[in-house]
């Protein structure tokens, strides 16, 4: 039996950053966010080794694990993710006894800034759950996730990631220092009445470390925007979010202007990508001078 699991990427649409502890806590949070279709894969297999295998094809490569947990090898960007998800069920795993083959593949290179490693957690969470027969309701795989990702493995981030993946579909984010994530589901259906299209594609700006925090007055601002925003797609107003969306992309964008273009934000770490919003009356000249290069977004 192979017991599978496939989560959403996510686009953050405005806010992004305001999640991020170093602000969240002192000023508050506010976000739009919105998965779409392209996932990060898990399969797991029962084999009759007695090892663990963990074949990765996003780094073409794969390990052996002899025992749980495993404290070495989780050093290791390309395996981290799953040793840290099967470590945290390491007496369980062990006592179901026999061996496992997990895969895992993405449709997209990690860090491009579209929630990669947030979805390839949850992915392997999640298929690992159903290998064990574990009923968890989503609170407990979002508490889980969370603190794998954030503490487990002290990968950089705020909080953001966890609820398209996990929810799919479109979501408000909002927070106040020293309270709980306030989380709405929003209209899907607000995307497609913008009469834009997005896609995305490779950016040639240069590569981000962790360490590279935005500014506080810039993540000021979109907190600001991501306010407005989400009370315009509550209330209807395609024309004031459009507005909104292009301020708050402008000040995210490292890329010259593109033709045909609405408006480009560009996000990711060592891998920097460019999403790219066209007016729909001009998608098609922009697909023809973009080539192949750019990919179309397919919201949920």
């Amino acid at each position: 039996m192979v017991f599978k699991s496939s989560i959403p990427y996510r686009i953050g649409l405005i806010g992004g950053g305001t999640d991020l502890p170093f602000f969240t806590n002192k000023h508050g949070t506010e976000i739009i966010n919105a998965s779409f279709k392209a996932f990060s894969h898990c399969e797991i297999r029962k084999i009759q080794s007695p090892h663990i295998f963990i074949e990765t094809n996003d780094y073409k490569t794969q390990v052996q694990i002899d025992k749980l947990p495993e404290m070495v090898l989780i050093s290791r960007d390309e395996f981290r993710i799953s040793l840290a998800v099967l470590n945290n069920f390491a007496d369980l795993v062990t006592s179901l006894g026999g061996g496992l083959h997990i895969k895992t593949y993405s449709e997209f290179a990690p860090q491009t800034g579209l929630g990669g490693s947030s979805a390839h957690l949850i992915a392997v969470l999640k298929a690992c759950l159903n290998y064990m027969n574990l009923n968890w309701d989503d609170k407990q795989i979002l508490d889980t996730a969370h603190s794998i990702e954030r503490d487990t493995l002290s990968i950089f981030g705020g909080f953001q990631d966890f609820y398209p993946c996990l929810y799919q579909g479109a979501h408000h984010l909002s927070k106040n220092p020293g309270s709980e994530i306030i989380h709405r589901t929003l209209d899907g259906n607000f995307l497609n009445e913008l009469d834009l299209s997005f896609f995305i594609m490779e950016s040639s700006a240069v590569s981000l470390g962790e360490t590279d925090l935005p500014e506080l007055n810039s993540l000021k601002i979109q907190k600001d925007l991501a306010h407005q925003a989400a009370n315009a797609w509550k209330q209807g107003q395609h024309s004031v979010f459009k507005n909104l969306l292009q301020e708050s992309w402008k000040a995210k964008s490292q890329t010259a202007n593109l033709p045909h273009v609405f408006a480009t934000k560009t996000c990711g770490l060592s891998k920097r990508m460019n999403v790219v919003a066209v007016e729909k009356s001009l998608e098609k000249p922009f697909t023809e001078s973009s080539g192949h290069a750019a990919r179309k977004i397919e919201w949920h």
